[in-house]
């Protein structure tokens, strides 16, 4: 089991085993790609970045560069398929690593670099259409529901000034109850 205590040491892990990957794989990564994998604005990162980062900025194309990353970093998750010890050590590196926000990171999943598109899961905006319509006919269902049980003055009780305290009361508790209730639409929302 590797140390990963500190960030730079999670930082080196990661680090040698992209240029190990591109060095078996003949992909050239030059010094100041190698050091970008370093680059954090909050974190723990190179004594030298600033000027890195103006030469990287100057002479590089980032998208190409975070495609040739992502390149390698998809060789290596097909390598440690096969070495689980390897594979958990990754895993406890990028865990150690996302304790900050640091661009290597970014790196490894292309999906939060902000000029990828956001891919969205299949049939997201079909639940999101779903549970809109639910939450709608849900609410005249349960003025029906009210209406039935109640008499057909229901509707005008529940908004009734003197009577308000009914709407109060099921306000309340949808506030006290929130986070089941969040729970509940997650898993409804959620279920394949």
């Amino acid at each position: 089991m590797k140390d990963f205590s500190t960030i730079k040491k999670a930082k080196n892990y990661l680090a040698d085993r992209i240029a190990a990957e591109a060095m078996r794989e003949g992909v050239s990564l030059s010094e100041v790609e190698r050091k970008m994998l370093y680059f954090s604005e909050t974190g723990w990162t190179l004594p030298d970045m600033a000027a890195v980062g103006a030469d990287f900025d100057r002479d590089y194309d980032q998208d190409e560069y975070e495609q040739k990353i992502a390149s390698l970093f998809r060789n290596i998750e097909r390598h440690d398929q096969a070495h689980p010890d390897e594979r958990e050590a990754w895993d406890d590196a990028v865990l150690k690593l996302s304790e900050g926000d640091h661009y290597l990171l970014v790196l490894l999943n292309p999906s939060l670099s902000a000029s990828s598109p956001t891919v969205r899961p299949p049939h997201d905006r079909l639940k999101l259409w779903l549970t809109a319509f639910g939450i709608v006919f849900g609410f005249f269902a349960l003025v029906a529901l009210g209406d039935w049980l109640c008499g057909p003055g229901f509707p005008d009780w529940i908004f009734d000034k003197n009577r308000g305290g009914l709407l109060v009361l099921a306000a309340a508790l949808v506030w006290l109850f929130r986070s089941q209730l969040k729970a509940m639409l997650n898993v409804l929302v959620n279920r394949k």
